[in-house]
């Protein structure tokens, strides 16, 4: 089987146009300015992740500069546990410089963008609920926005995406179907590599983030709702007080197969599929707004999650998409001792304190 290398400095966007010069690609990034390090030292889910697994299921090997200094490859072979340790350990474990991943045949996809008004939310959610419970087509994809670029501007849209030129007869039906439903892109039969650079998040600038996830199993009607609600609040509010946003967004993504191709990781590949929930705005005080907006949506659905029996207290929260603040136990649960050892093994004078992010200690 074919394999790319890859500079950990790199952009997925970047790393999409070349690949598709060469008719391969590889499970990675979806937003062209995303990084290669971050996203593939943390899980890494995508449109192929019901077929193929997590980003960091998909590499090979890791060429890795120790804190000590010694240049090394990392692979299952070569170093079984820091293999393990770099699915998820972010750069706890000293600076990798490259990846290899496993190459795939770059085929044409079917995707199609549909926005709705949001007084059909109702239609959508159960289009949803019903795509998460009964679809068994590993090529089938769906991921739900709702987005407001202002106050006066709110949008429900699905992305409906098949890993083939054509889904199936019937696979979207339900969510093509909803009446006043806007089709923005219809069918377009791209390379996934050219859906990748021309993401619409390509342009977005902002200063400020503020970001939460929740883990759910399967959405089901009543935790859409809750997460309709919980978005309309925070524009609502942020209205109310005047404090301006570039953009408030939260994300179901509902996988089916999740974890069907799991490899040993320091990321825990739990049930719960990561929703996101995100604040884009500029100013810095408004800081404490919009952190507490976004902590309280995720309380609220987090709650209702666990009320239905799709989460749980305690379930593990994606790392790319958790905040700064989240305990290690939330990000690796059972793995963090495993961790920790590797770490002592590996960095004993603690040499990767001196990088950001989640310390491993």
């Amino acid at each position: 089987q074919s394999t790319v290398k890859i500079d950990a400095g790199l952009a997925w966007g970047e790393v999409s146009a070349r690949l598709e010069t060469h008719g391969v690609k590889v499970i990675g990034g979806r937003v062209p300015s995303v990084g290669v390090g971050g996203l593939l030292l943390g899980g890494g889910y995508s449109l192929f992740t019901d077929q193929y697994g997590l980003a960091i299921d998909n590499i090979v090997s890791h060429d890795l500069v120790l804190p000590n200094g010694t240049f090394v490859e990392v692979n299952e072979q070569t170093a079984p546990d820091l293999f393990f340790a770099l699915k998820g350990g972010f750069n706890n474990f000293g600076v990798v410089t490259s990846f290899t991943l496993q190459a795939f045949p770059q085929t044409d996809v079917w995707v199609t963008a549909v926005s709705y008004p949001l007084d059909a939310s109702d239609p959508v959610h159960r289009a949803t609920e019903n795509f998460v419970f009964n679809n068994t087509d590993l090529k089938a994809a769906v991921l739900n926005f709702y987005g407001a670029p202002s106050f006066n501007e709110t949008s429900l849209s699905a992305v409906l995406f098949y890993d083939a030129p054509e889904p199936p007869s019937g696979v979207f039906n339900d969510f093509l179907s909803i009446p006043g439903a806007a089709v923005g892109v219809s069918g377009t039969i791209v390379m996934y590599c050219s859906l990748v650079i021309v993401h619409p998040f390509s342009n977005l600038y902002v200063n400020r983030t503020a970001r939460h996830t929740v883990p759910v199993s399967h959405y089901t009607v009543g935790i859409l709702d809750e997460i309709k609600t919980q978005f309309e609040k925070i524009i609502f509010d942020a209205a109310a007080d005047n404090r301006p946003f570039v953009l408030i967004d939260m994300i179901p993504e509902p996988f089916t197969q999740l974890n069907t191709h799991s490899t040993d990781s320091a990321y825990p590949h739990p049930p719960g599929c990561p929703t996101v929930l995100e604040a884009h705005y500029i100013n810095a005080a408004d800081d404490d707004f919009f952190v507490n907006a976004i902590r309280e949506a995720q309380r609220a659905i987090h709650a209702r999650a666990i009320e239905e029996g799709q989460s749980f207290t305690g379930d593990i929260l994606y790392n790319n998409y958790a905040p700064a603040d989240t305990p290690l136990e939330l990000l690796y649960g059972g793995n963090l001792e495993r961790l920790r050892e590797i770490k002592r093994r590996v960095d004993p004078q603690n040499v990767m304190e001196l990088a950001g992010g989640f310390k491993i200690e």
